[in-house]
């Protein structure tokens, strides 16, 4: 489910293979990154009006509140927590010179008194052992990037970093969370044109996967390699993108959870028209010692073109898994805004999505979604049919404002409210 505007909330999930290096970020177009938020790369920040005696140090951030209210019948279980959280970030970025910069990136996350745990958010930490965590205040990124630094053509990142593989369903940083992953590692990255138009991004990556917040993993971190390929075929045409990545686990690390395991995955876009997108995506994840697992993902989206338009977008997605294919993915509300089920790749499950974004005049951007659920297997069905709506703003004040509702069919419900400042 999508909340879009020109300077409001991202896409939801489509397919974005993992680039250069340099180019992993939290709001890359088409990650899954949902938060009730615009596009952190894109934001429209307050000034706040500080001179910097050095022109080479960019500070920004972010502060939010955000709120959960939920809901369901004795008969319909469902996670139905009310919660109340807080978080503020602090980014450094230092440019040395034009070869190196340093980014430096500082997060505090708070639970309210009073309010139940969800999701990384826990008022307690004896509610959930290890897993709990009641506030966090420290760093939460510090990379260098290194551009041609050694005179090769590459770009370097090497440090505590956002990341996202592909399209952040397998793995990757999900701003949701009060405490978004991050990943520590080397990420090496060289382009090469193929052509007038045409390039060729390839990228060999390391890095130790300590956990979300809300699942550290005791003991250490466990250790994955492998790498992306992504040919950019031509801007506009019928093929736009053809990506590929692979990534398999090692025994490096203090942690050995997957460490027989390996993914491989494939995705395209492209465009049938003018106004009619087409995204494709395959993923496989093979286990060792159990039973390898299948994901895919198809979508359609229609986006008319023009100024002063009601209907942004409508949009069609299937999604279908054998099981549980991700490691940290960045998925919330890939497959409804009640969450259930986690994301389109974590269970058997498959799903029919229909949405439609508006913008609705006075600012304000809306997007009603429908889905359907069908979980396979011996997991428990909790709601075959759901309907979501979320609302953004943003005002003169510099102020964003989400709003975001679901239900399902056994009349679960859950209702979000965020407000932010970035600056």
């Amino acid at each position: 489910m999508e909340l879009p505007s020109e300077r409001a909330l991202m896409a939801t999930l489509a397919v974005f293979v993992a680039g250069p290096a340099a180019a992993q970020q939290c709001y890359s177009p088409q990650n899954q990154c949902f938060s009730f938020a615009p596009p952190g790369e894109e934001v429209e920040r307050i000034d706040p009006g500080i001179v910097l005696r050095s022109e080479s140090l960019e500070i920004t951030g972010d502060i939010r509140m955000r709120a959960r209210f939920a809901d369901s019948p004795d008969n319909a279980p469902y996670n139905g927590n009310d919660q109340q959280t807080t978080r503020t970030r602090v980014q450094l970025d230092y440019t040395v010179n034009d070869n190196i910069n340093a980014f430096v990136e500082f997060n505090f996350s708070e639970v309210w008194a009073g309010s139940e745990g969800y999701s990384d958010a826990q008022p307690d930490p004896t509610l959930g052992g290890i897993a709990s965590r009641e506030n966090f205040n420290a760093i939460g990124q510090a990379y260098m990037q290194l551009e041609d630094a050694f005179d090769l053509g590459t770009s370097i990142r090497i440090g505590r970093s956002n990341y996202f593989l592909a399209n952040g369903a397998v793995l990757g940083s999900c701003d949701f969370l009060q405490y978004p992953g991050a990943f520590t590692g080397a990420w090496i990255a060289k382009g090469f044109d193929v052509g007038e138009e045409s390039r060729l991004d390839l990228e060999i990556f390391g890095f130790d996967n300590y956990g979300p917040l809300q699942s550290q993993l005791p003991g250490g971190g466990e250790r994955y390699a492998g790498g992306t390929a992504r040919w950019t075929v031509s801007e506009e045409g019928l093929v736009r993108k053809v990506n590929a990545y692979h990534m398999l686990g090692t025994s490096d690390g203090d942690v050995t959870r997957n460490a027989d395991d390996n993914w491989t995955g494939l995705e395209l876009d492209g465009a049938i028209a003018d106004e009619l997108d087409w995204f494709v995506q395959i993923a496989h994840r093979k286990v060792g010692g159990g039973e390898d697992v299948s994901a895919g993902r198809a979508r359609l989206e229609y986006n008319p073109d023009g100024d002063g338009r009601t209907l942004r977008q409508l949009a069609y997605t299937f999604t279908d898994s054998e099981g549980a294919l991700q490691i940290n993915p960045a998925d919330f509300n890939t497959a409804g805004l009640l969450h259930q089920y986690g994301g389109i790749w974590r269970s058997d499950l498959q799903t029919n999505q229909l949405s439609a974004a508006m913008d609705i005049g006075g600012g304000y951007s809306a997007t009603l979604t429908a889905l359907t659920l069908d979980r396979r297997g011996s997991a428990t069905q909790l709601g075959d049919f759901e309907v979501d709506g979320l609302l953004g703003e943003e005002f003169d004040s510099g102020l964003h404002l989400g709003l975001g509702y679901g239900r399902d069919n056994d009349d679960r419900q859950v209702g979000y409210l965020q407000v932010t400042a970035y600056f």
